[in-house]
């Protein structure tokens, strides 16, 4: 939660507790407020600044200061920006509720915070030479890129292609082929990005509105618009993901699809389950032959149904994520209508919830599956050191189970309530 959600939602809770943070939330919540506290560009960005622009060394220092001020300058905005809101807030206290009068601070600060980024990128393009100068829009898309894609909300959405290209550290001639469908990417990215960050702005004053009146149908609609716009950044990069994949040589073309889906979509490609108990089960030096093709012939049988899932699961998170906001607004509406009396709306179903349970099913089942070929003796040394099998219990526990104690299935019990999703079924 960043800084300014965490605040809005806090003076909420005074204000309208418990409704507001969950109108908030619905309504768009951190869509264009949250850009309120965060500086246009961080201390971080100093890298991007001097790669981008291949800024010369003298001029690194003084780029280096002009951002120093831009913090200092931005904090003091901020920090009268929520002394005000928290003033307004005990104002209320008490009184009637305005989301108006809470969020007007913000409105006040969003002229001034424009003018601090202006002021510090004329100050910074005023440094460079003629041959920097040319690579000026670039480097506007670049800082575009980096603090639009921190608030995209749909999983897909704020992966960044050309980060995932540098992390691969891949070999120039390699580059190269690509080059021109990253320059595209970029293009296209931002003018994406353009148009969403637009559309977020111009409804943040229906957003107030209805967040002030409580018009949920309203607040669902606006959000719709956002969704639309937040979907055509992510085709943008599922479309560029897929062409630049195409363009790589092997191996690096699957390599690239890879991460770059891992990023985007981290629920549906998640690491391998599996592979560490598998990887243990292999290294068991008494497995008899038929013991080790038996266990192969589950672990290509896994990877197949485990890829297969993976794929549902991407293209079920592109179809339902959008939906998500809708289907709150919705179960909110029911609340209100069994608690009235009226008549409730229909909720449509998760419909990532089943795939999620087929997943630990999955994995449950073919590690019992592996299991079942091992003696006792190689499931107990097997569990006393591999992730999601227990050793067996102390001997000050012999008379009971023990908490989290493995039986002779391998299977455990464990009251531990943060343990990973993949050992216990979603409800």
């Amino acid at each position: 939660m960043n800084r300014l959600h965490a605040t809005v939602v806090t003076a909420s809770l005074l204000l309208f507790a418990p409704i507001a943070p969950v109108a908030m939330a619905q309504f768009g919540g951190r869509a264009g407020f949250s850009e309120a506290l965060k500086p246009d560009l961080l201390p971080r960005d100093m890298t991007m600044i001097v790669e981008t622009l291949k800024l010369e060394e003298w001029q690194r220092p003084i780029v280096q200061s002009l951002l120093e001020d831009y913090q200092i300058s931005f904090k003091t905005g901020t920090d009268a920006l929520q002394q005000k809101m928290q003033d307004n807030a005990r104002k209320q206290k008490g009184a009637m509720n305005d989301v108006r009068l809470l969020l007007a601070p913000i409105e006040a600060w969003a002229p001034e915070k424009e003018r601090l980024y202006e002021d510090l990128m004329a100050s910074i393009k005023s440094q460079l030479s003629e041959n920097q100068q040319e690579r000026w829009p670039k480097f506007e898309r670049a800082v575009r890129r980096s603090k639009s894609l921190d608030d995209s909300d749909l999983a897909g959405e704020g992966v960044d292609l050309i980060f995932v290209i540098r992390q691969m550290q891949l070999p120039p001639d390699v580059v190269a082929v690509v080059e021109p469908l990253l320059d595209q990417y970029e293009i296209s990215l931002d003018v994406a990005l353009k148009a969403r960050d637009a559309k977020i702005t111009s409804l943040m004053p229906q957003f107030t509105e209805a967040m002030t009146t409580m018009d949920i149908n309203t607040g669902g609609n606006l959000q719709d618009q956002i969704i639309a716009t937040r979907i055509q950044v992510r085709q943008v990069q599922d479309d560029s993901i897929e062409t630049i994949a195409a363009q790589l040589p092997a191996p690096h073309g699957q390599d690239f699809r890879s991460r770059a889906l891992a990023q985007g979509y981290r629920e549906a490609f998640q690491p391998d389950a599996l592979g560490s108990f598998f990887a243990a089960v292999l290294n068991l030096n008494d497995l008899t032959s038929e013991q080790r093709s038996q266990v192969q012939a589950i672990q290509v049988t896994w990877e197949n149904a485990f890829m297969a899932l993976q794929t549902r699961m991407l293209e079920t998170i592109r179809v339902e994520e959008p939906k998500k906001a809708q289907r709150k607004i919705l179960a909110l509406a029911a609340k209100r209508a069994e608690k009235s009396g009226g008549v409730a709306p229909e909720v449509p179903p998760d419909l990532m919830v089943p795939l999620r349970n087929e997943k630990n099913k999955l994995v449950q089942e073919t590690r019992e599956s592996v299991l079942k070929l091992l003696a006792e003796d190689q499931i107990d040394r097997l569990s006393a050191g591999t992730p999601g099998l227990r050793p067996p219990p102390p001997p000050s526990f012999s008379k009971g189970q023990a908490p989290g104690a493995t039986n002779k299935a391998g299977d455990t019990k464990d009251t531990n309530s943060n343990a990973p999703n993949d050992s216990k079924a979603v409800e």
